[in-house]
């Protein structure tokens, strides 16, 4: 009999190896399969090279930019150029739909990080970048010369401005998306002599709390370019230069990057101003199949996290971080247990995001003493909102374990999570063996990063829900206290995993327990940002329904920033809640799951975000 039993143990393990082995083989070859598309699409399939340069500027620091260079851009046949500006809290991977579209119609395309965007200098001033990155577009032997056409976006209108107005006789066109807020905080446009385009979105909630709604944003623009009775969507002439102030409807300042419209009349006003070497029509866009091969990358990235410490497990020194998964418990059930899940998941979060956030931008912004270590403002206030509901978190354990002892059912670690039933001591081998796990998944995944950028010249990225870039030294540093910050949410938030009614089929109350814990965790902000930006479009003026802080005393309803900048949240904290909740419920704690996912979160968090300070 105990041979049978070890024979049939043996057996388990090599079942368990093989599906292990399988289920990474297959989330590899997504990924591989999607970065193949993508390259296509960004690429025309190989008719456009895409690759990472860096420029030292003229105070010797040095400058990230992608680089698009057509096949039809020669020596002897010199191409339009243009040089993308990303917004606040980008990088050069942001406008990868914009330079994919100009790079399929000859342009070469410069799109640089700026100022802690990606891997550029955070300490740096976006303006010295952005010169330095036009100026090199100018050198190259196979663009036209003195003749370039500048774009951007959002707080990237205002750099292009200040590029400009270094080197007024070097450029062709101006072309701004979603900035008539920016041209008016820049003091106007009146010194530019270029062909001029302004691309504004009715519903954006920046020009509305800086300016007005859409008639207000009309005359303050026409007041600014020197235009009586300027319309809409109609070109004027302007020192001689084409001038067309473009107004859509259906995109909020959130999603120039992935507006069909935005980027058809992007497209179009470069068509006006330039002649394309490759002629295409203005609607022949390859964006959107470019961003559903993403978006699946994306998702089978989470899989590829959970896939990655799922192997590990079967090596035997990891697997004996492995504890038996914990029977014990209560199951939640009936209308009071999912109310109070509701209350703490759902309601709270979502009412005191706005507060929370706001304040804590404003305590932890520039200039004050917290910028070296929590550089990034906005993400500032998301973290901090996770802090205080992790806190809350604490609290409801305190109360439940109170509970238990007065109850004489004293808690252990196995109701925690972080053991077996029964446990009162932690097994720190276990934690460290944890530890380097998640330091061994970090590092495949941002080499399988490094790979597909040098290679392919690009990366995973669905707008801004989620963006996958590989790390730079700087950044790995100064994601640190941010992934101390995620495993505490994490591994606070995981303490108390929901136990719902078994079906009597192990498999199925997995993907149960997995899809309910990361519908919850990411329900408060997907529930803020329906409200706030569903609603926004409804309104169509950029009047935004959640009411924000004048955190700044300007006497202005401004927006508080995070929640601006919150999409990739519902993805990145709900998806890795998922993992967790599927590691915890084969290996029993949650040391093997929170570990990995809280540095892998952190890591990447940080490197779709600007680090200024």
């Amino acid at each position: 009999m105990e041979i049978n039993r070890k024979v049939n143990e043996m057996k388990d393990k090599q079942t368990e190896k093989k599906k292990a082995v399988r289920f990474f083989s297959v989330t590899m070859l997504i990924l591989l399969v999607c970065a193949i598309f993508i390259w296509g699409f960004q690429t025309s399939w190989g008719k456009v090279h895409i690759e990472r340069i860096y420029l030292n500027s003229q105070d010797g620091t040095s400058v990230s930019s992608l680089i698009y260079i057509p096949k039809t851009a020669t020596d002897e046949t010199p191409a339009p150029v243009a040089v993308i500006y990303h917004g606040r809290s980008n990088h050069a991977h942001s406008n990868d739909t914009w330079s994919m579209e100009l790079a399929r119609r000859g342009m070469v395309v410069l799109s640089p990080d700026l100022q802690g965007g990606g891997e550029s200098d955070p300490d740096i001033d976006r303006g010295i970048q952005a010169i330095t990155t036009a100026q090199y577009a100018n050198s190259l032997s196979f663009v036209q010369k003195d003749s370039l056409n500048l774009i951007g976006y959002s707080a990237g209108t205002a750099t292009v401005l200040q590029t400009y107005g270094a080197m007024p006789d070097k450029v062709n066109s101006v072309c701004e998306v979603f900035g008539p807020f920016m041209m008016q905080m820049a003091g106007g446009f009146d010194f530019v002599d270029a062909h001029f385009g302004l691309i504004k979105s009715t519903a954006d909630q920046y020009d509305y709390h800086f300016i007005g709604d859409p008639d207000a944003c009309l005359k303050a623009t026409g007041e600014m370019a020197g235009i009586d009775g300027l319309q809409p969507n109609k070109d004027y002439q302007r020192n001689g230069k084409l001038f067309r102030y473009a107004v859509i409807d259906g995109t909020l300042h959130q999603t120039g990057n992935i507006s069909g419209a935005t980027i058809e009349e992007i497209v179009k006003f470069e068509n006006d101003v330039v002649e394309f070497p490759v002629k295409l029509d203005n609607g022949d866009l390859a964006w959107l199949p470019q961003q559903l091969f993403s978006g699946i990358a994306c998702i089978a990235m989470m899989f590829l996290l959970a896939a990655l410490v799922n192997l590990l497990m079967q090596n035997e020194y990891f697997a004996s971080a492995a504890n038996p998964v914990p029977r014990g418990g209560t199951p939640r059930k009936g209308a009071k247990a999912w109310c109070i899940d509701m209350l703490f998941s759902l309601v709270i979060p979502a009412l005191i995001f706005v507060h929370v956030s706001a304040y804590t931008i404003k305590w932890t912004g520039l200039g004050t003493r917290w910028t070296k270590i929590l550089p990034s403002a906005n993400l500032n206030g998301i973290m901090a909102w996770l802090v205080v509901l992790a806190l809350i978190g604490i609290v409801r354990m305190i109360i439940r374990a109170n509970k238990a002892k007065k109850d004489g059912k004293p808690l252990t670690l196995g109701d925690y999570a972080l053991g077996a039933d029964g446990d009162t001591k932690i097994d720190w081998s276990k934690v460290g063996k944890s530890c380097l796990m998640a330091l061994i998944v970090v590092i495949f995944v941002f080499t399988w990063l490094w790979l597909i950028e040098g290679f392919m010249g690009i990366n995973y990225q669905v707008w801004n829900l989620s963006t996958y870039l590989k790390m730079s030294p700087m950044r790995i540093v100064r994601a640190i206290p941010y992934c101390l910050i995620i495993f505490f949410v994490m591994f606070v938030g995981n303490m108390s995993q929901r136990i719902l009614p078994s079906t009597g089929n192990e498999k199925k109350d997995m993907w149960r327990a997995v899809i309910v814990n990361t519908v919850l965790t990411a329900s408060a902000l997907f529930v803020l940002l329906v409200a706030q930006y569903g609603g926004s479009m409804i309104i169509g003026t950029g009047q935004t329904i959640i009411p924000q802080i004048d955190i700044y005393g300007t006497g202005q309803n401004t927006s508080s920033g995070s929640l601006d900048f919150a999409f990739g949240y519902c993805y990145m904290m709900g998806g890795t809640t998922g993992v967790v909740t599927y590691l915890y419920r084969k290996y029993g704690n949650i040391w093997v799951g929170v570990i990995p996912a809280a540095i892998f979160a952190g890591m990447v968090t940080l490197s779709g975000f600007t680090v200024l300070g």
